[in-house]
């Protein structure tokens, strides 16, 4: 009797519409990827702005983002229209990519990644509401891996296919930006044409912020602990009713002493916590050439899906704030790292390290928000903490990009290694660790 493979079991276990959801994301991914892995050169060779205007660029993509997700879900309950919501979101960032290739001044830089981060912010809490909506309680789990190896494949594809394209082409922007539109148009029409929309959806307000990715910003939309989200879910209803405003100042005023510490170090930390532009400009800056910059990515997220798995198989509760503290610390020896780096292999060997300590930190901030407060402010907590975190996104790109235009760039990443040693600090001294 012949047995199925794993990978067999698994395409004939999960939904459909899971492996659709999942391929729409892949394909978006690649076209947003192709664009992110050159779109900092092309600012600084071709239309020749500074480093502060990658800056302001890469500071508006991140914020933008941040703030919108916080927002997505309850216009989603108001209109109640998850998918509806989804094709918007998705439809307003494919457009904005497609105008990219005629770009011609920094402001239109800016126009589109706004737009595209616009549209991926509205898109994120349906997209992931959807998938828990159409996967039973078992297969949450397996459908959330298979989402993040897609995605994580997405990117290294997209940053291939740009390097490719500019090696074939001798660094023809246009043409990447072009290519990027193709997969980013298949994504849509695949998600508009095949995902149907949940007869019976849950308002994303109702639902514990784990399955939804709203309101704790990460990727996961199951829940690791079903009592808690039970309780959630009863203390949700219970206090927003009809409501879709995710902050409410009673809940801001009793947040305890514990998640103010967390939203300060994480202030802290993001404030030097600049774009992967930076490393991108760094690459070119110690004379790499622009086909081979997206390297780098692929480097960091090869490692970053490969450490990924067994850091959170051996991180149990009570190594969570020693684990965030190890992250921070290898955060510290990237950027000073970047600071002084000479070579190809020596960027591309912190590009791994760096690979690592995103492995570590994923969600690691928001599971030690969400164990912290309680259950029915949850909401609240997540929100604020995203919004007060797009905000100092936008000013530690503005710093960084404004000390490498006025200092260099040595400095700009001694700079963000001191803000994470002070982030180290405050949550060493507030948490009472050894």
């Amino acid at each position: 009797m012949k047995l199925d493979s794993p990978q067999q079991r698994l395409r004939q276990q999960l939904p459909r519409h899971v492996w659709i959801l999942s391929i729409a994301n892949l394909l978006s991914e690649i076209g947003a990827e192709t664009i992110r892995s050159v779109l900092p050169i092309f600012v600084l060779l071709t239309l020749q702005g500074g480093a502060l205007t990658v800056g302001e660029i890469e500071g508006v993509a991140a914020a933008t983002v941040a703030i919108m997700r916080v927002f997505s879900g309850g216009i989603s309950d108001y209109l109640g229209m998850q998918k509806g919501l989804a094709v918007i979101g998705y439809g307003i960032s494919t457009f904005a990519r497609s105008i990219l290739p005629i770009a011609i001044d920094p402001l239109w830089i800016i126009g589109t990644q706004f737009g595209d981060r616009f549209g991926q912010g509205i898109s994120v809490a349906p997209r992931k509401a959807l998938m828990a909506d159409i996967t039973s309680e078992e297969m949450r789990a397996p459908a959330y891996r298979l989402r993040q190896l897609l995605l994580t494949s997405g990117v290294c594809l997209g940053s291939i296919i740009a390097g490719a394209i500019l090696l074939v082409s001798q660094n023809n922007y246009q043409m990447v930006f072009s290519s990027a539109i193709v997969p980013s148009w298949m994504g849509l029409a695949l998600f508009m044409l095949v995902v149907k929309p949940v007869q019976k959806q849950q308002k994303l307000l109702m639902m514990p912020a784990e399955m939804t990715g709203l309101l704790a910003g990460g990727d996961e939309f199951y829940t690791r602990d079903e009592s808690a989200a039970t309780t959630s879910r009863h203390h949700t209803k219970q206090t927003l009713g009809s409501s879709y405003n995710p902050i409410h100042l009673r809940d801001v005023l009793e947040l305890g002493w514990e998640y103010w510490l967390l939203l300060t170090v994480a202030i802290f930390f993001n404030l030097g916590n600049s774009s992967d532009a930076f490393l991108l400009m760094k690459s070119i800056e110690i004379g790499i050439s622009p086909a081979l910059v997206p390297v780098g990515l692929v480097i960091m997220n090869v490692v970053f899906a490969l450490a990924s798995y067994p850091i959170s198989a051996i991180v149990n509760r009570d190594l969570k704030v020693r684990l965030l503290l190890v992250s921070f610390l290898l955060h510290v020896i990237v950027y000073f790292g970047l600071a002084v780096v000479s070579t190809n292999v020596q960027i591309w060997c912190l590009f791994g390290l760096y690979g690592v300590h995103l492995a570590m930190i994923q969600g690691l901030m928001l599971d030690l928000v969400d164990r912290a407060v309680e259950p029915f402010r949850r909401g609240t907590a997540f929100s604020l903490f995203n919004l007060t975190i797009g905000v100092t996104l936008l000013i530690a790109n503005l710093i960084a990009g404004w000390c490498w235009q006025t200092i260099g760039s040595g400095f700009t990443f001694t700079v963000g290694a001191f803000f994470a040693c002070l982030a180290t600090l405050i949550l060493l001294i507030g948490s009472g660790e050894e």
